[in-house]
């Protein structure tokens, strides 16, 4: 396994479609790296483009000492001999071919022997629980037993890189938790390095060990989750990264709320654009007893925790709190905020740093 760089990519799509701005980037080997962004941002196109299924206008991409793309070179590496494995939202399993044929597919392509196929099938039946499978149709799998036989299939061959387009975006809630344990015990196991795509900011907090988030054709941020939400590096990020999202509260006449963040911060108030507070770093108390009054706008049940809507120096914000809120629906609360979910953020929606 090697790393893979990225080195002043560029995409059109026509002349003044955008979709990749001169992107230099290294995912390292090993790692499980989400491409996270918003439609449209180029995360999509960036994974085609080292798969070999879009060619670049300008850059290169290099996995290790190998050369997939070299603008500058004239170099181009044809898909089928990047040695990777591919896996879109359609598993694209054939229909009139059993599981067993399914799998083995690509190792019939290769002209392997019987036995290297009975083998392998034996090695991938066992990781992916495919047991008693062997002779049904797809028609005749459940959804989970599907993606399942896709997976194998991606890795009969033994791709060094796997790269997954949003493989789970047609599976039912339940389903995707259990086959993102499934995807995260397979990269355990085998060690491989994983890009995978996805709008689904869920996804890729659970399943990376590094998320990159997109935003028009850029990499605003590439770190491992934690640090991604903790330390949002633009207010892009840190409005895209957390469910419910960040409270966002303009400076410019934010009212009592603005002045009681700002004074937290210690900063000079001339330098805050803009103000970021997680929900659940917003605590309620007793009105008497709070930094600030707030009023109860809405309560929202979860069966975890409650979502509480509250109204607050003339705007509208979040909190979550894990115990049932003692006040109802246009009562006065009190509230209180943890310094660790407050972020601050300049004029170019760029972070400072106040602690």
């Amino acid at each position: 396994m090697y790393e893979i760089k990225l080195n002043s990519i560029t995409k059109y799509f026509g002349r003044n479609s955008l979709a990749v701005d001169n992107l230099s980037v290294t995912f390292s080997s090993g790692e499980f790296v989400c491409l996270l962004g918003p439609s449209g941002c180029g995360k999509t196109t960036t994974l085609r483009m080292i798969a070999g299924l879009e060619s670049p206008d300008n850059g290169e991409i290099h996995y290790g000492n190998q050369i997939f793309f070299s603008s500058k070179n004239g170099e181009y590496l044809k898909t089928e001999k990047r040695n990777l494995g591919l896996m879109f939202q359609s598993y694209a399993l054939w229909p009139h071919m059993t599981v067993f044929q399914n799998i083995v597919f690509g190792l019939v392509m290769k002209k392997k022997s019987f036995k290297e196929k009975e083998d392998r099938y034996k090695e991938l039946e066992k990781l992916f629980h495919l047991e008693g499978l062997r002779d049904r149709y797809p028609s005749e799998l459940s959804g989970g037993q599907q993606q399942r036989v896709a997976l194998a299939r991606m890795l009969a061959v033994k791709p060094s890189l796997l790269l997954l387009d949003e493989p789970l975006s047609n599976l039912d809630s339940n389903l995707r938790l259990e086959m993102r344990a499934e995807l995260k015990r397979l990269h355990q196991a085998l060690g491989c390095t994983i890009i995978f795509v996805t709008h689904d900011q869920m996804e890729a907090m659970t399943l990376a060990t590094s998320i990159a988030v997109m935003n028009k054709g850029i990499i605003e941020q590439l770190a491992k989750p934690m640090d991604i939400y903790r330390n949002p590096k633009s207010l892009f990020v840190g409005k895209f990264v957390g469910s419910p999202p960040m409270n966002v509260i303009q400076v410019e006449n934010g009212g009592e709320i603005v002045e009681c963040l700002v004074r937290a911060t210690k900063l000079a108030k001339n330098k805050i654009k803009t103000l970021g507070v997680r929900p659940e770093s917003i605590r309620m108390v007793s009105a008497d007893k709070g930094e600030i009054e707030a009023i109860v706008e809405t309560i929202q049940p979860t069966g975890a925790d409650w979502i509480v809507g509250l109204i607050v120096s003339g705007k509208s914000v979040f909190a979550i709190s894990s115990e049932q809120p003692t006040a109802n629906v246009g009562q006065k609360v009190g509230l209180s905020f943890k310094l660790e979910g407050l972020h601050v953020f300049d004029d170019k929606d760029q972070r400072i740093k106040y602690v």
